[in-house]
């Protein structure tokens, strides 16, 4: 299910790239890019369509504040006009329609609708008669967990994807294979939607996509083997 929604807002993403690169055709910064195509991936396998578009670039938008506030120096106090100040402001922006999200998938799902993202299928699975744990999670606590996948999930894969991308560009004759697979794979037809099964298919984009992360880790301080 979550392959599906990340190969519907991927295509979705590449095409408005190639629109902006017919207008404009020369080089340009892909670490922005990157980063909205990211953010939407996550919110929709996380809340579906729970989150409405032009929340998600709220959140994206107000997002990088965050990340800005992480630096390694920075004032400790969230007083009115700091990085940490403005970083709380862009966590109330999330949680709010985070919050929002969980409050509407709870009624979708007693309306007895199918599951659709990670939001839904917490909730299915909290209210099943097999299901033996807590099951009480307030909208905002739902919130605070989707938001700590959506910390875990950004900065750093975002830069995975960023390096990925330049790695491809800097050895033209892997890229040319990574082709050559998804072509074999998806029997000629660059438009069939991405699956499971298929990735399954695809052990050379598997090893590119971890030679990438072997070669530039996105996060350096963890050790890699």
């Amino acid at each position: 299910m979550y392959v599906s929604i990340q190969d519907e807002v991927t295509r979705q993403h590449f095409a408005e790239w190639a629109q902006r690169y017919k207008e404009k055709p020369y080089a340009q910064s892909i670490m922005m890019e990157a980063r909205a195509l990211n953010m939407e991936t996550s919110l929709r396998v996380f809340c579906g369509d729970y989150v409405p578009q032009h929340a998600i670039k709220e959140i994206g938008d107000n997002y990088w504040l965050i990340t800005k506030a992480l630096e390694l120096v920075n004032f400790p106090l969230a007083l009115p006009g700091t990085k940490i100040y403005k970083a709380c402001i862009a966590r109330d922006v999330a949680m709010k329609w985070l919050t929002l999200a969980a409050n509407k998938c709870k009624a979708n799902m007693a309306a007895g609708a199918e599951p659709h993202c990670l939001l839904d299928e917490w909730v299915q699975t909290i209210k099943s008669p097999e299901y033996k744990f807590r099951n009480d999670f307030n909208d905002r606590e739902m919130a605070l967990v989707v938001f700590s996948f959506l910390f875990a999930s950004q900065d750093a894969m975002s830069s995975g994807v960023v390096y990925g991308f330049q790695h491809l560009v800097d050895h033209p004759e892997v890229l040319a294979k990574v082709r050559e697979e998804q072509m074999r794979v998806r029997q000629g037809d660059v438009e069939s939607h991405l699956t499971f099964d298929l990735l399954d298919q695809m052990p050379y984009l598997q090893a590119v996509v971890k030679e990438s992360l072997r070669v530039k880790p996105p996060v350096t301080m963890v050790c890699y083997f």
